[in-house]
């Protein structure tokens, strides 16, 4: 008789926003296992529909007891957190001996941060740090057009202009993001976020910026080059398009089989409702647009 192996269980540090939740339920749909460790003040509070427990920031030997207590193999780290103040942290034991390494990780970016963190869980712990993506394809990004509107020729120069300040930033490891429009860079994502640099844009006087009686102007995510990809990932979801509709945008261009979306029909109905394009740009497409 064979014997079917059972998934490893997977725990999962949730920061904020709705992606914890998605992967919580894809991952049970799998027949997966699942422990919330909720971050407090930032992870939603829906996360009490699953197995979980809370923890602040700073207590890292109390994360890893409820990881190891709850039996986790398997951990991803998902989730916005803003960047913290090591002054304000209210470290434990734990946290305290981490602290120097986590403030040398930080001198190396935001990256540098994740791939020691990333390398603590593995090493020091024996957890399997995974991708949401290795989780839950269903949340990748596809390379097509999701919406009944397409760029037109303007927006695909916007694109390709957003595309490459995009990867510029990025191999800076500065952010992910970038807004073009009518052949000019609006707009640079960093340490805010790409909704608040959205709203940035919103700000912007009319002849600036594409109006919502004349959609025009993209948006653009792609991974940053080199990036750690099980820990940090380029996310969009309904409030990404809502934020681009009233910045007066055109739409939305991401890197497929590189960016998660939270809810794909959601997005779509709603960029849809809006008179927004959401598109994947394949692998081919940025590197052509980059030129």
């Amino acid at each position: 008789m064979t014997t079917v192996e059972k998934p490893r269980k997977l725990g999962i540090a949730a920061g904020a926003g709705p992606l914890p939740i998605a992967l919580a339920e894809a991952a049970q749909a799998a027949g997966r296992e699942v422990f919330i460790v909720g971050i407090e003040g930032a992870a939603s509070s829906d996360i009490a529909r699953f197995p979980h427990a809370w923890v602040r920031i700073g207590a890292m030997g109390e994360f890893l007891r409820l990881l190891k207590e709850a039996g986790c193999q398997d951990i991803v780290l998902i989730g916005g957190i803003k960047r913290p103040d090591l002054s304000k942290l209210g470290l434990d034991v734990t946290g305290m001996k981490l602290l120097p390494r986590v403030a040398r990780w930080m001198k190396a970016g935001d990256d540098g941060l994740l791939r020691g963190l990333a390398e603590f869980f593995e090493k020091e712990h024996g957890f399997h740090v995974v991708g949401a993506h290795e989780i839950a394809a269903s949340l990748l990004m596809p390379e097509a057009l999701l919406t009944r509107v397409a760029p037109s020729d303007q927006q695909e120069k916007d694109i390709d202009i957003a595309v490459r300040a995009a990867l510029a930033i990025g191999a800076l490891d500065i952010g992910q993001g970038a807004v073009a429009c009518r052949g000019i860079i609006l707009a640079l994502e960093a340490a805010e976020g790409t909704d608040e640099m959205l709203r940035r844009v919103a700000r912007l006087a009319p002849e600036l910026r594409g109006r919502p009686e004349a959609p025009d102007g993209v948006l653009v995510k792609l991974s940053k080059p080199g990036q750690e990809r099980r820990v940090d990932m380029p996310t969009i979801g309904v409030e990404t398009v809502e934020n681009a509709a009233a910045a007066g945008l055109a739409g939305i261009a991401v890197e497929a089989g590189g960016t998660l979306v939270v809810d794909g029909e959601a997005v779509a109905r709603v960029a849809n409702a809006k008179g927004l394009f959401v598109v994947g740009l394949g692998r081919a497409r940025i590197e052509k647009g980059s030129l």
